[in-house]
């Protein structure tokens, strides 16, 4: 059985910086909020669409911060399909639930590649950092097992 194993690791500090970012940004909608509901604001319209602005962004960097791409995880690309291991287990998509697979080269000078795969529910971005060979590889073989119909341009 022929396959690819690439795992991409992300940092501990970038997830604890989204984090803390994530509620400084809560901690300036709560005290605006605050600022508002005691009077000190003049205008209560604006005031309240940067507090909910602000509050609802704080609250979507926390959130984020622990999705499933947001840890470190491995890619098996095998002929069974398309394997994630990630903190919160096993994913496993066949060739068929894979819509298609692009490989993005951002410039022949970049020293790296992206390889886009595209399923029905989501989207995986996989950065190859000075890996052309193997990022093309990969682009190749699931681009062979894939279904025709959904290959086609």
């Amino acid at each position: 059985m022929k396959g690819y194993k690439y795992t991409v690791n992300k940092r501990r500090a970038n997830r604890l910086a989204y984090r803390f970012l994530g509620f400084m940004f809560l901690l300036v909608a709560t005290l605006q909020a605050f600022t508002m509901i005691h009077g000190y604001a003049k205008h209560l319209v604006l005031t309240a669409l940067f507090v909910t602005f602000v509050g609802a962004y704080g609250i979507y960097l926390v959130v984020m911060s622990f999705r499933k791409q947001a840890f470190s995880a491995t890619y098996i690309f095998d002929d069974t399909g398309f394997t994630i291991e990630h903190k919160y287990g096993t994913t496993h998509y066949d060739f068929d639930q894979i819509k298609h697979v692009t490989m993005v080269i951002p410039d022949e000078n970049m020293i790296f590649y992206i390889l886009n795969v595209f399923t029905k529910k989501e989207r995986y971005t996989i950065s190859f950092m000075m890996q052309k060979e193997l990022c093309e590889n990969i682009y190749e073989f699931m681009h062979a097992r894939l279904p025709k119909k959904d290959t086609e341009d």
